[in-house]
């Protein structure tokens, strides 16, 4: 496998792009990305079925928390508590604050063509 590196800076941001060549593994690699693929859009579509079952079965429910079949609880509208702080109120009140808890960091996502 070869390897080539880039490196480009623009306004104190430096970025480096290494690229594997796969050619000696064109196959496995091109399976790979195939499976990938088919992965990402089976997860995006099982997630549109989840949540038009879920549209459906909160219409049944009405205004009820909970739903028996056969004198069975099958369903419960569980509620839960969130918490969470509104980072653009904060900044614009307290920007000193906002600044002195900011914590950026970068993260990797894999993208295939």
């Amino acid at each position: 496998m070869a390897t080539t590196t880039t490196t480009t800076t623009t306004t104190a941001v430096t970025t480096t792009k290494s690229v594997a060549v796969l050619d000696d593994n064109r196959d496995m690699a091109e399976a790979l990305i195939a499976q990938f693929a088919e992965a990402k859009a089976g997860i995006k579509a099982l997630e549109a079925q989840k949540d038009a079952a879920e549209k459906a079965l909160r219409e049944m429910l009405g205004d009820c928390t909970s739903a028996t079949i056969g004198g069975v609880e099958r369903i419960t509208i569980s509620l839960r508590n969130m918490s969470k702080i509104d980072r653009e109120a904060l900044k614009a009140a307290f920007p000193e604050a906002y600044a002195a808890t900011l914590v950026e960091g970068n993260y990797t996502v894999l993208l295939a063509k």
